[in-house]
């Protein structure tokens, strides 16, 4: 198998809003430099919406090198701070296009109010093959889970389509552990429409905590792949350590020929 067939993706919530961020983020670029994944994608990134940057994002690709950064606000303060996920390529990767959705707000429901949760696309070509990235932060409330999960499908269903690729990546932080209805509703789907939980594919019945760091007992953070023709999930495992409350998780795939 060629190295350029093999590819790894990590998910982390860098917890963007807590004190300590310089130091934080200073561990988290080691984090990133040391594993030196193709794709990364964040939650709880924190910027300023009015200057149009990519905040923290932006921050730890400076700082780990050798990353462009795609940054896409979820909800916006009247102030126009704002938080939301991002994704980080290394240069070496081609990316296609990419693409954002915001998911549906119910301002009835106290656990969700004015937390809006997005969705951030990005198509990257490797190994000659098109593969459909996306990163999102599903919300506290467990009823919005259930229903957002199902519009994160259909998304990601019309960019394949539209972008032609031959496999898919989710991953984030869902907030939600294995067993809930927003997980099983994902690993469900059957045929090509599969998402195949890496860390479960790896690690069968192995709890794999994420959160919270210093004691990580639930698992609320995943790699989902909807695998291309001929893909392995070669290695699932969680970072080595974290400069958040969360562990990252990262997925090594292999590549059709």
């Amino acid at each position: 198998m060629s190295q350029d067939r093999e590819i790894v993706f990590l998910t982390q919530n860098i917890w963007g809003g807590v004190a300590l961020w310089e130091r934080r983020r200073t561990m988290l670029a080691r984090l990133i430099s040391e594993m030196r994944p193709g794709v990364i994608g964040l939650q709880e990134v924190h910027a300023q919406a009015a200057r149009g940057d990519l905040g923290q994002a932006g921050e730890l690709a400076r700082l780990a090198g050798g990353y462009r950064a795609w940054f896409a606000p979820g909800r916006v303060a009247a102030g126009g701070e704002c938080e939301g996920v991002a994704l980080l390529c290394r240069e070496d990767i081609e990316v296609i296009d990419h693409s954002l959705e915001a998911l549906t707000l119910d301002r009835d429901d106290p656990f969700e109010r004015d937390s809006q949760r997005v969705v951030l696309r990005a198509a990257i070509r490797q190994a000659g093959a098109v593969v459909d990235v996306l990163v999102t932060h599903l919300s506290l409330s467990r009823r919005a889970r259930a229903r957002t999960v199902r519009e994160l499908v259909s998304f990601a269903a019309r960019e394949r389509q539209k972008s032609g690729s031959v496999g898919a990546v989710m991953m984030g932080d869902f907030n939600a552990l294995p067993s809930e209805e927003a997980v099983c509703f994902l690993r469900a789907s059957a045929g090509d429409a599969r998402w195949v939980d890496a860390w479960m594919h790896t690690h069968p019945g192995k709890t794999g905590g994420t959160w919270p760091a210093g004691l990580p007992l639930r698992r609320i953070d995943y790699v989902f792949v909807q695998p291309g023709d001929g893909w392995t999930i070669a290695r699932c495992e969680r970072a080595p350590f974290s400069g958040s409350d969360h562990h990252g998780v990262a997925a090594w795939l292999r590549l059709g020929g």
